[in-house]
């Protein structure tokens, strides 16, 4: 056979030009690129019988084989042999190399056709050859150089002829070396349509060139390997009634990345490269399958110029005129976006909280059969707005297929499958969420923003469906939401006792500008208790955040409140909340529906939002697991469990713990509540009190928040409060988050507030069985020398004489103790005098001769540092370890000096202008009436006395009217 090819070459006539003798001067090198010369090849000679040339002919074999030639080359002469094959008119050729064994080792992946690797022995192969004539062959696109074991692949001729040059420089060559077949083929497969001037691979296809509207698209050498540097168009213009469709069957081009920059197909939708692009594609494509909009698609191909080092085999694919493929009305008239390249697939696209329809194929009249088509319903999804899908179909027909077995689905001719998560990926689309079919309708809403259908039609007809979209804002929050769409959520106890819930889109940040309610309903027997795990809810304007962010002093931009949830819709408020101060646990009181949370943010900035727990349990006592109802009892004593050994997490199977201590005064009177150590855990400015808290209500009946406690407070501070009404109260709630600290040890004291201002005389107690403190309180007597600081901090009165005040007590009444001191420090006045001076004398000392002009009995917060957590509105300052939580009225003071800060002065007598020492031991005291006049002693001859003096106890002048009353209350 290797024979017959080069006999037949001597004598055929038709191949004028082609090698018909041997050549006596070497052979040109053929045009590559200069980076092809990074070394001197070396010329080669040539032999007479080396070249071999295979030429078609009418009636002569249209195929054959080809081999290596048999060299001898003692001298290591450099050999080059040409094989030259010759397609007839009307023909192509195919080369096809079968072995391949030359020396050499090309680059990675193998002939890719980079010159400096292959020098002692190659083949370089020139598929574009224009013209037989060996001297021309410099003037042909270069093809590619290989070396080594693996064979070129398949070679089709883009016109008639096929060259292929052998170098070598081994002293023997044999056949085996390379082995190969050829055959000349039909090239009107590769010409498609009416070709365009000016390109050897561009073409015009109309309907009219087609049997039957069909035919086949191939690239211009498939199925070898396609050349460099080409650009081919293929043009398709059907009827305006038509639309075109394209499929490959086969598509392998080389892929430079996903944008597909170096080799490429492009297809436009319309009639040229200006008209809107479906798609660039490259690398390999599978079931790639495209249609037009309307009647005429356009197809580029192109190939980088560069050196060869592809070979990639290019496309072939199907085309198809038809006026029956589904027509896009029922996209266009329904605000759907058709998807360009597809035969009905669609994309409707959310104009914020919009809605719509969504129809089949030609509905309402029956649809096509075996048509498929797909639906991509798009939310809004980004930095600002989250949406789902909700569907609800209002028609629906797609017959069904009764099965024997149950198991089987009975959609196997048509049917509607649903994707909540909006599957885009042909892979996923075996794992639907719904499959419809028959007569049935669905309610559905989207798992996220989007949601994705696929309709196919099988060969039963139906009239399809039709179906309501609405775009509602996603907020990705548990619960069950409310039917208009808005961010409001309902737990209630007889679905689900206990879950999560969060802020819109967390852990993403969530949106501004928006209100959310979160309620919460138990049953008749039980409480909710929630405990939050995560908190970070901005407050950017507020300077004091570090220090704990409470009230709506603190959080005007963005905050959370929480309130109690009562029968009668009279929610009662718990709190304002914002920065990273996260709530403590909170459990619904006794008798309460629940608890209801609202989120407020503004159009300014976010953050992460918050996450919490809640949990549904039996309902408690009112005073909880521990703690106290106190009522006509004159004070107590309070303290967390276990103290001072320090507290616990609550039992296991418990969300929470809660101690609720009541105290209630008599009518008229207030409380007095202070703080002697207090250590819970919690940190105000990075956390908040979310394991642990104190709530203080200072009245109980008032609509004022509680004061909310944490942290540890420092002991240079004084925490007291003054309850504005009757009653107050204190609630300690744990979590099963809760680690554990030392607690707290709390005293209160029922008090009667003598007012602000200075002491007079018509400000005593109401009783003489009380005893009125150095800041002005009046308590008790009982309380006096008890062991127990009742006056407050900073106050020591009912401590003080505790020695004489046992001894008065044991011997007499406590007024005869009041007298004998009187008569021991006044002894050389007259008994009613002396015994009127030191009743006056006590009455004003115990009203206090050193409290601050300033001071405002309403509330009293000693030792106040900025420290201490803020209080929601009266605008003092109890930050750091201390949560203060107030919207209401209550009035936090600019703080007293305590007494130790005023030296206390002795019991003193001043008549005109003479002062009278009464300090114990100071001795009888001398008398000055009238300035500058000799000391005189005092008697009871009063007419030795002719001037009226001015007399000043204490401070205080006593005229002889007041002397007389002073009296009278004596004799009381």
């Amino acid at each position: 056979m290797g024979s017959g090819p080069l006999a037949m070459a001597s004598n055929d006539s038709d191949a004028v030009n082609i090698n018909s003798e041997p050549y006596t001067q070497p052979l040109a090198r053929p045009r590559m690129p200069i980076i092809a010369y990074l070394e001197p090849l070396p010329r080669p000679t040539k032999s007479p019988k080396c070249d071999q040339t295979f030429v078609s002919r009418i009636g002569g074999p249209q195929n054959g084989t080809f081999s290596a030639p048999l060299l001898h080359n003692h001298k290591n002469h450099s050999r080059q042999c040409l094989y030259t094959f010759l397609a007839g008119p009307g023909q192509r050729v195919e080369v096809v190399f079968k072995t391949f064994n030359l020396r050499g080792n090309p680059p990675d992946g193998s002939a890719v056709g980079e010159l400096p690797s292959c020098v002692h022995e190659y083949m370089d192969i020139y598929s574009e050859v224009q013209s037989s004539e060996p001297a021309e062959l410099i003037n042909s696109p270069f093809g590619g150089r290989y070396c080594g074991t693996i064979p070129p692949r398949r070679r089709i001729s883009m016109y008639r002829a096929i060259a292929i040059s052998f170098f070598t420089n081994k002293n023997v060559t044999t056949p085996d070396l390379f082995e190969g077949t050829y055959r000349f083929i039909n090239a009107s497969e590769y010409e498609i349509g009416i070709p365009i001037a000016g390109s050897p691979c561009s073409y015009t296809i109309t309907p009219s060139l087609s049997i039957n509207k069909t035919g086949v698209l191939i690239s211009p050498t498939y199925p070898g390997a396609y050349p460099k540097d080409m650009s081919c168009t293929y043009q398709f213009l059907g009827e305006s009634n038509q639309r075109v469709r394209l499929e490959f069957r086969d598509f392998d081009l080389f892929f430079g990345g996903p944008h597909c920059p170096f080799d490429y197909v492009k297809v436009y939708d319309g009639p040229d490269n200006s008209s809107a692009l479906i798609g660039t594609y490259c690398g390999q494509q599978r079931n790639l399958v495209l249609y037009s909009s309307e009647s005429s698609l356009f197809v580029h191909f192109y190939t980088l110029p560069r050196t060869a080092n592809t070979q990639n085999r290019g496309f072939k694919g199907i085309y198809e005129f038809s006026e029956s493929f589904v027509k896009l009305d029922f996209i266009r008239e329904n605000d759907g976006i058709h998807i360009r390249g597809s035969e009905c697939d669609q994309k409707i696209l959310s104009k914020k909280e919009s809605t719509g329809y969504v129809l089949s194929p030609n509905y309402p009249y029956p649809y096509i059969p075996k048509t498929v088509c797909r639906y991509f319903i798009y939310g809004m999804q980004d930095a600002q707005h989250l949406e789902r899908v909700r569907l609800e179909f209002t028609a629906f027909n797609i017959p069904k297929v009764e099965h024997k077995d149950r198991s089987e689905s009975n959609c196997t001719d048509g049917y509607l499958k649903i994707y909540l998560k909006g599957q885009e990926t042909a892979d996923a689309y075996d794992k639907f969420d719904y499959e419809l079919c028959g007569n049935e309708t669905q309610r559905v809403v989207s798992d996220g923003p989007r949601l994705a259908m696929v309709f196919s039609s099988g060969e039963l007809q139906g009239r399809g469906f039709k179906g309501k979209y609405t775009f509602e804002t996603e907020y990705k929050i548990p619960g069950t939401a409310a039917p208009d769409g808005s961010c409001s959520f309902t737990y209630v106890s007889a679905s689900k006792k206990r879950g999560e819930l969060n802020s819109p889109r967390y852990p993403s940040n969530y949106p501004s500008d928006t209100n959310c309610s979160y309620l919460f309903l138990a049953e008749t027997n039980e409480q909710v208790t929630i405990v939050f795990d995560h908190f970070k809810i901005k407050a950017d304007g507020n300077p004091n955040v570090t220090a704990g962010a409470y009230g709506s002093i603190n959080c005007f931009e963005d905050w959370l409140e929480m309130y109690v949830v009562y029968r009668d819709n009279n929610d009662r408020f718990l709190g304002r909340y914002c920065g990273m101060t996260a709530p403590g646990p909170v459990e619904s009181p006794r008798g309460a529906v629940g608890l209801r949370i609202t989120l407020h943010t503004d159009q300014e900035n976010v953050a992460s939002g918050f996450k919490a727990r809640y949990f549904f349990e039996t309902a408690k006592s009112e005073i909880g697991d521990c703690g106290g109802n106190f009522s006509n009892e004159d004070s107590g004593i309070i303290t967390s469990p276990n103290y001072p050994a320090g507290y616990k997490a609550p039992g296991r199977g418990m969300a929470s713990m809660a101690c609720n201590w009541i105290m209630t005064a008599r009518p008229g009177y207030k409380l007095s509540i202070h703080f002697e150590h207090f250590s819970l855990e919690g940190d105000p400015a990075n956390r908040g009190c979310s394991a642990a808290v104190l709530r203080l209500w200072v009245n109980v009946d008032s609509d004022q928040p509680p004061l909310e406690l944490c942290g540890e407070k420092p002991l240079v501070e004084q925490w007291h409060y003054i309850s504005t009404g009757q009653t107050a109260r204190i609630s300690f709630t744990t979590s099963d988050k809760t680690v554990g600290a030392q607690g707290f040890r709390i005293i209160w004291t029922e008090i009667q507030d003598s007012g602000p201002g200075p002491p007079s005389i018509g400000l005593l107690c109401e009783s003489t069985y009380h005893f009125q403190c150095e800041v002005g309180y009046c308590i008790s007597d009982k309380l006096r020398c008890d062991g127990v600081k009742n006056c407050g901090p900073g106050d020591d009165s009912d401590e003080l004489h505790c020695e004489s005040y046992h001894k008065s007590t044991s011997g007499g009444s406590r007024r005869s103790h009041y007298n004998n001191t009187s008569r021991r420090l006044v002894p050389n006045l007259s008994p009613m005098h002396t015994l009127s001076l030191q009743k006056k004398t006590h009455q004003l000392r115990q009203l206090g001769l050193h409290r601050n002009p300033h001071y405002d009995s309403q509330t009293s917060a000693t030792g106040l540092s900025s420290s201490r957590r803020h209080l929601q509105s009266g605008g003092a300052s109890i930050a750091g370890s201390l949560h203060g939580i107030n919207s209401g009225n209550l009035i936090i003071p600019p703080a007293p000096l305590p007494p130790t800060s005023v030296p206390p002065q002795p019991p003193h007598i001043c008549i005109s202008g003479s002062s009278l020492d009464l300090t114990p031991g100071a001795g009888y005291p001398g008398i000055m009436i009238n300035d500058g006049l000799d000391d005189l002693e005092l008697d009871d001859d009063d007419d030795d006395d002719d001037i009226h003096p001015d007399i000043f106890i204490n401070d205080v002048r006593f005229d002889e009217e007041s002397l007389q009353h002073v009296q009278q209350l004596e004799n009381v």
